[in-house]
């Protein structure tokens, strides 16, 4: 039986924590995007347990934004005490917290777009942009 894609992620990195590596690369695909649009990266936190993992800027709107990845067809969620914490945060910093929950899926042999590639195999990452948390 083949394991899917998330699962075989998991088990080629065992040193890392279960699910580590799929949220590293939720917070690289999003942390690539906003620095290829222009924004400003300030700080990188791949802990999946902080309650923010992007401290970017553009212009003068500084933002904390919270990454959560789950495997296809899951889409990372973000609970009611870390949006607590990362409004309190925001509020500090002056900053506006930002949820953005991914999903990521295996790439099949006939999928037409070029996906990221890791030991594991190909990967699409399902990205429907970021939301302001209140």
């Amino acid at each position: 039986m083949r394991l899917n894609y998330c699962d075989e992620l998991i088990m080629d990195h065992k040193d890392l924590e279960p699910n580590q590596n799929i949220h590293e690369l939720g917070v690289n695909y999003v942390k690539d995007l906003l620095d290829r649009v222009g924004f400003t990266i300030h700080e990188v936190n791949n802990d999946p347990n902080h309650h923010f993992q992007l401290f970017v800027q553009i212009n003068k709107r500084i933002m904390l934004i919270a990454v959560r990845t789950a495997c296809h067809p899951d889409v990372g969620t973000i609970d009611k005490a870390t949006q607590k914490e990362l409004i309190k945060e925001s509020e500090k910093l002056k900053a506006v917290p930002h949820f953005a929950g991914l999903s990521l899926t295996a790439m099949t042999g006939s999928d037409n777009q070029e996906g990221d590639s890791t030991e594991g195999g190909a990967y699409e990452v399902i990205f429907n942009g970021m939301t302001v948390v209140r």
